[in-house]
């Protein structure tokens, strides 16, 4: 699907109090190495989520590469039968330890662009029910800004203890509603 669709079709579900004020952009970077993109969202032209191939790469392989050697992790042994390779236990620690970087990364709210373009297209098709309990932090993110999120449940959403880019939605969006939230300290 055209990114302006997609931006189209995402900016429909925003709250009325947010419509206008939210936007979604991108661009790819063509002359780099395998094309890596960038995308963003705003409010009120400041970016409140960025999600970027280049500064999630490099990280996560310097990540990866820690979490190699504090393991001690072995390369996977050579052989000529490729579906041998595939099932040594070497290949499944080296994958674990792939995991566990982009894991880390994307708690710290660093996220790979293909990962907040899939959540957007899984997320226009969820109903709020499926959105608010998905366990992909960006469709639950999504689900703050939507017009199918009433007043009074999202008064009611308990927010303790969930990731820091679904509570800063939340708050912009009790901000932009006249809510007073519940997580505020003061």
């Amino acid at each position: 699907m055209q990114f302006s669709k997609i931006k189209k079709r995402y900016e429909s579900f925003l709250c009325k109090k947010l419509q206008g004020r939210v936007k979604i952009y991108a661009t790819t970077y063509r002359k780099a190495h395998d094309n890596p993109a960038s995308v963003w969202l705003t409010l009120d032209k400041q970016k409140i989520l960025n999600a970027d191939d280049l500064s999630f790469i490099v990280p996560r392989n310097i990540l990866y590469a820690q979490l190699k050697e504090q393991h001690m992790l072995k390369p996977i042994p050579y052989n000529r039968d490729f579906n041998v390779m595939l099932g040594f236990p070497e290949r499944r620690a080296l994958e674990d330890a792939y995991d566990l970087a982009e894991e880390t990364l994307m708690e710290r709210g660093n996220f790979e662009s293909f990962y907040l373009y899939e959540a957007i297209m899984y997320y226009m098709q969820l109903s709020i029910e499926e959105s608010l309990l998905s366990e992909n932090v960006l469709i639950q993110a999504f689900a703050m800004f939507d017009y199918r999120l009433g007043k009074r449940r999202l008064q009611n959403l308990n927010m303790t203890g969930v990731h820091p880019t679904i509570q800063q939605f939340y708050q912009i969006r009790c901000e932009a509603e006249s809510i007073i939230n519940k997580t505020k300290k003061g």
